[in-house]
């Protein structure tokens, strides 16, 4: 995702990094880094941040936020345990863009307002379902949700019609694999 304001464009879990002035990665698994990169914020390396954390970088404004799993699990444990990964909430130009991260509907998805653009991951397996991620539309109410994280159009279709009532749902490419 990227997202320009002022002149300046921050990207979040690029895998091009060309024209981002600024770096963020919600955690380290393929596909959402790339690797080779030296100046970056993330949870695991470049500049570390942690959920709680308040970045001021350039036009942007923003807040780490929590992103881990409860239900997903592989070997009796969370795909994504809590402290692994994180969400972003930037604020640019009177807009709040809430991009989740790989998370399962956590409690901490409660303390987020006011919502514009809502970037949802719906494919299951190791983030939210469909239904899951029209729990969180419905709670956090976006003028905008953008599905993210799935490999299937039903997926889509299914976070679609089950989401609209909440939202405007827009699909910004084709379904895309990320792990």
């Amino acid at each position: 995702m990227a997202v320009r304001s002022s002149g300046k464009t921050l990207c979040i879990d690029a895998p091009d990094t060309t024209g981002c002035d600024y770096l963020l990665y919600t955690h380290s698994h393929e596909g959402h880094f790339p690797g080779g990169i030296e100046a970056f914020y993330s949870p695991f390396g470049g500049t570390t941040v942690n959920p709680g954390d308040v970045l001021e970088l350039g036009p942007f404004k923003v807040a780490v936020v929590h992103a881990y799993n409860i239900t997903k699990t592989r070997d009796g444990r969370p795909v994504h345990p809590k402290g692994f990964g994180v969400g972003y909430l930037v604020e640019t130009g009177g807009v709040r863009i809430y991009h989740m991260g790989d998370t399962d509907f956590i409690k901490e998805i409660t303390e987020v307002k006011d919502v514009d653009v809502l970037l949802v991951p719906i494919g299951g397996g190791s983030v939210m379902t469909p239904e899951e991620a029209a729990d969180a539309v419905a709670l956090l109410r976006p003028k905008i949700a953008v599905p993210i994280h799935y490999t299937d159009k039903k997926h889509y279709v299914k976070f679609r019609d089950v989401a609209h009532p909440y939202t405007n749902v827009i699909a910004l490419h084709a379904p895309i694999s990320k792990g």
